[in-house]
């Protein structure tokens, strides 16, 4: 099991002047809920902003567009982690890149994303890039410790605040951290190791705030193979990206919002035309996800579809010459294509 990774002094310092001035909003929401004009109380949803814009004020931002030394072709593996009703891929390369896209659902007990990522980076490992595709709590529910036990590098959020306990802790804890904070938009890439990570939305001119709508979706590429993350995006998102006319074909897609019918549209598959097809569900949820329909559109197209609640977790292995496989942690099935 992960431990705690012990703070730095900076960090204390940094920890204990946030404690101070969350203090000192909490009072004056208490002031105004007693004395403010014609009783009203503080607006929520400003605070919540308010506290958006310190995180972007105070935290390391990185430059637009982002960009690394780009690396030669290497092995990589992206895992679709099985942390039941709820989301969290991790993709590695070889020389020791990792990053990590949604981090579980809140109440799973078993707090199986951080078993994985002990086991994949390493107690306290290093995470490149922790990439919040929106903030439901099934999405962000273990953010908060993992930028506690893990040296985080980068994190990546949408923008759109939201006013659960998960989200406040998640962003007490990017505060609290050294990485960097940004709130990336559509047309913005960035080289990390071996990938190419290419922003297709939220789009900065229509932004809205729904928080799965402006879920950050991105095309994840390493050695010409293209993996399609879309978080909770509804089929109006896919459709809106494919008329603003980027890029969108991939090998591998992730369905949208764990695979509901109002998502992975059938205009969404024909641009994308993966060769493959994943969901990320808990067995027997109470949402029925993923939806029957959803799952017709696949198999109407001859596309093979995995899922974690059908398969555990399922590993997408990419060589150096964009070959490919699948491995299922249950039921031993293998997909793949040659070069």
């Amino acid at each position: 099991m992960a431990r705690r990774r012990k703070l730095t002094k900076k960090q204390r310092e940094t920890r204990n002047k946030w404690i101070l001035r969350l203090v000192s909003v909490l009072l004056a929401f208490l002031i105004g809920l007693s004395f403010g004009k014609g009783g009203e109380g503080t607006n929520f949803s400003e605070t919540f902003s308010n506290w958006r814009e310190q995180l972007l004020s105070v935290a390391k931002r990185g430059e637009r567009p982002f960009s690394l030394k780009k690396t030669g072709p290497q092995e990589a593996a992206v895992r679709f982690l099985d942390v039941g009703q709820g989301s969290a891929t991790l993709l590695q390369s070889e020389d020791g890149t990792n990053i990590l896209v949604d981090t579980g659902r809140y109440d799973d007990g078993e707090k199986r994303i951080l078993q994985y990522l002990d086991q994949h980076i390493g107690t306290g490992g290093q995470i490149n890039l922790l990439i919040f595709t929106h903030n439901d709590a099934d999405h962000i529910g273990y953010g908060e410790l993992i930028l506690q036990y893990y040296d985080v590098e980068e994190v990546w959020m949408n923008g759109v605040d939201t006013t659960t306990q998960t989200y406040e802790r998640v962003l007490d804890a990017i505060l609290d951290s050294d990485a960097e904070y940004t709130e990336p938009r559509a047309g913005d890439v960035k080289e990390l190791g071996g990938f190419y990570i290419e922003v297709l939305h939220p789009d900065p001119e229509t932004m809205t705030q729904d928080t799965n709508e402006e879920s950050l979706v991105t095309r994840i590429k390493i050695n010409g193979v293209s993996v399609m993350i879309s978080g909770d995006a509804s089929s109006d998102v896919e459709n809106k990206i494919v008329e603003n006319g980027m890029g969108v074909e991939s090998e591998v897609m992730v369905m949208g919002h764990h695979g509901s019918t109002y998502s992975s549209g059938g205009d969404w598959i024909e641009q994308v035309n993966p060769k493959l097809a994943v969901y990320s569900a808990g067995a027997n949820n109470p949402y029925e996800h993923p939806h029957v329909e959803t799952l017709e559109r696949f198999r109407n197209r001859g596309i093979p579809v995995y899922g974690t609640s059908a398969h555990g977790t399922i590993t997408l292995r990419i060589k150096e010459n964009g070959s490919y496989s699948i491995e299922l942690e249950r039921e031993g099935d293998t997909h793949a294509r040659s070069a």
